[in-house]
């Protein structure tokens, strides 16, 4: 009797190991984020500009994501305003749907100053876009 428990503990763990991978290779891909952010830039336009930032000012967290069906990317640059050279960039270029995000935990110029306001320039087909905020948190 003890062999086959074995076995069918064996299998478990390869299961749950194979589930665990899976899971991983998933959460990879990223997509729009969901609700609850603390600004939205174009909002409004899903298809216009073909491109939306998503902030979460808890946690310093930044998403920008590729809202149109065009084949270009989208991209946004992230300035740590009143602190010379604390900025970056993300472009998504995987597709419709797809996101990049940056959070404080990244460290370095991804860790956004409290107090302070954060301007972002977001573009994917057309002119430039610009949006600021104040990061109070």
């Amino acid at each position: 009797m003890k062999p086959r428990i074995g076995r069918i503990l064996a299998g478990a763990t390869a299961l749950a190991a194979t589930a665990l991978m899976m899971s991983g290779a998933t959460a990879s891909a990223q997509t729009a984020p969901a609700d609850g952010w603390d600004h939205i830039f174009n909002p409004n336009s899903p298809t216009g500009s073909g491109v939306r930032v998503y902030v979460e000012e808890y946690g310093d967290v930044v998403s920008v994501c590729d809202s149109a069906k065009d084949g270009k990317s989208a991209t946004a640059v992230v300035t740590d305003l009143g602190y010379a050279g604390r900025e970056y960039s993300m472009t998504v270029s995987t597709g419709y749907g797809t996101c990049k995000s940056h959070r404080a935990s990244d460290g370095g110029v991804y860790n956004l100053h409290e107090n302070n306001y954060v301007g972002i320039t977001y573009t994917a087909k057309g002119g430039d876009n610009y949006a600021e905020y104040y990061n109070d948190h």
